[in-house]
């Protein structure tokens, strides 16, 4: 008899919890449910806190969330795994990477769904479900808390993973909050992110052992820490701009 893999009932798990609750709202979304009346309730409260100080700092958290900065940060974790030389590692998350935002196009032409705010977008990015800056933070960021939680140690490790964590779930809220998206949209974004983080941790276990970490993780965050708020200044004024709506 095989001893019980605990590793892989926690992977197991967790993507079961992913896939069902990508695969609640997606039913929701597409009229198996009504997930309109939960979206319009919620849509509405969060408007009512929308104030300028609040809405700049949305405005810059949503920018952190932008394809343009995850390809940066994503092309930084490959290539931190490449600087260790775990080639494995470089295969899984590339392809992770590649797919998560080829899925998330695919399943948004599928349902067509309109954004809150519907002229803030137009062609393939006019329809809201999934949130793809959820979705995709989820995801990089995501591989960043699990390189941090195996390479950090003490308060260091939890510091991180603390941040990085709080972050995804805020740039989800933003996208709400800045009416890109519907409440679902941001939920479902996270759950099929996490799903995909959820494969990418268990390919990673499945790779031979990587070496040493030494200094690459560290200097991973320390890269993130100083270019998420140079990438935000950056940012800013364009979605000021672009964001009409709560301006």
């Amino acid at each position: 008899m095989k001893p019980y893999n605990h590793a892989r009932a926690r992977h197991l798990t967790a993507g079961a919890v992913c896939l069902l609750v990508f695969t609640l709202l997606t039913l929701g979304v597409a009229g198996v449910w009504n997930a309109n009346p939960f979206d319009a309730a919620t849509a509405r409260q969060v408007s009512r806190w929308r104030e300028p100080v609040l809405t700049d700092v949305m405005l810059v958290i949503t920018s952190l969330g932008d394809s343009a900065y995850l390809i940066f940060i994503g092309l930084l974790i490959v290539a931190t795994y490449a600087a260790r030389r775990a080639w494995g590692a470089v295969a899984a998350t590339v392809t992770a990477f590649l797919l998560l935002p080829l899925v998330v196009s695919t399943i948004k032409a599928t349902l067509a769904r309109v954004r809150p705010t519907a002229e803030l977008y137009s062609g393939a990015d006019a329809f809201s479900f999934p949130s793809g800056h959820a979705a995709n933070a989820a995801l990089i960021y995501g591989t960043m808390i699990l390189m941090a939680f195996t390479s950090l140690k003490g308060a260091a490790k939890w510091v991180a993973t603390t941040a990085l964590v709080l972050l995804i779930v805020l740039i989800a809220f933003s996208r709400i909050y800045i009416g890109a998206h519907w409440p679902s949209d941001a939920l479902a974004g996270l759950a099929l992110g996490a799903g995909v983080l959820t494969v990418l941790s268990w390919a990673l276990s499945r790779t031979p052992p990587m070496p040493s970490p030494g200094r690459t993780t560290p200097l991973l965050l320390a890269c993130f820490t100083l270019t998420a708020p140079l990438y935000a200044w950056y940012a800013l004024p364009f979605a000021r701009t672009f964001y009409t709506a709560l301006t």
